[in-house]
């Protein structure tokens, strides 16, 4: 005698299976030309991204791309080749705005212009809190925080070595990335200051005592009084008090 109970789950089992397998065999739909378009657009600029990053060393950055398609492009039918993309020109191309022209070859092909505008996350330097003009930077006045740098046009820090020990030139807010345009070097000779004359001929390197006719901050090109012949020259600063004639004594 057969149970109704035994059919029924018997019926509910067959059916579980066939919806399993169903689904299983359903293929993926196509992608679309957009999909396409939007797929290159991305992998060429995460490649653009890549490249700058190794030039420029950067460790630890994060990116968002935001890839903007023209409408014509729901217009397109599916792409059956590989897209062939024009890369941009330059080496180091502008990370703030990428344009792609990418193309469908074939007779019943297309091509169309994108742009791409990603949002690079890094971690740089930045100010704990406002510096004023003049300030003298200091470990304690900076720290790193992940910024992103994409409209950040006057360059960026990422090692607080190349920043401390130099002076604030514009008042910097608090949390503000610090650029170096921001920053120059101490002045390490007043005017007027007594300093060291280094110079060297034939391989001889001779002292003397000057005085400094300008202030000059490291590499600066100034005039220095000779306080023994009394005759003023060119020298570069070399550092606080220290200055390296650009012509030997007797010249």
């Amino acid at each position: 005698m057969n149970n109704p109970m035994t059919k029924g789950k018997a019926s509910f089992l067959c059916l579980a299976l066939w919806g399993v397998t169903f689904f299983s065999a359903a293929a993926p739909e196509p992608q679309t030309a957009r999909k396409q378009i939007y797929n290159q657009a991305v992998a060429s600029a995460d490649a653009d991204i890549k490249r700058v990053a190794a030039l420029k060393k950067w460790q630890g950055y994060q990116t968002k791309i935001n890839v903007f398609i023209p409408g014509e492009a729901s217009r397109f039918a599916r792409c059956s080749r590989p897209l062939s993309v024009a890369m941009p020109v330059s080496d180091r191309p502008d990370l703030s705005r990428l344009r792609y022209d990418i193309r469908c070859e074939g007779a019943n092909g297309w091509e169309i212009n994108v742009t791409v505008k990603p949002d690079i996350y890094l971690p740089i330097l930045v100010a704990k809190s406002t510096l004023e003009r003049g300030k003298l930077l200091a470990a304690s006045d900076v720290e790193i925080k992940k910024k992103n740098i994409t409209g950040l046009r006057d360059g960026i820090i990422v090692n607080p070595d190349d920043a401390i020990g130099l002076t604030v030139k514009k008042r910097i807010r608090d949390m503000q990335p610090i650029s170096p345009s921001l920053l120059d070097q101490p002045v390490m000779v007043e005017r007027g200051q007594r300093v060291v004359m280094l110079a060297e001929q034939d391989g001889v390197q001779a002292k003397m005592i000057g005085e400094a006719m300008k202030k000059g901050r490291k590499g600066d090109v100034i005039k220095v009084k000779n306080l023994t012949s009394q005759r003023t020259v060119s020298a570069v600063v070399e550092g606080p008090g220290v200055v390296h004639m650009l012509l030997a004594p007797s010249q």
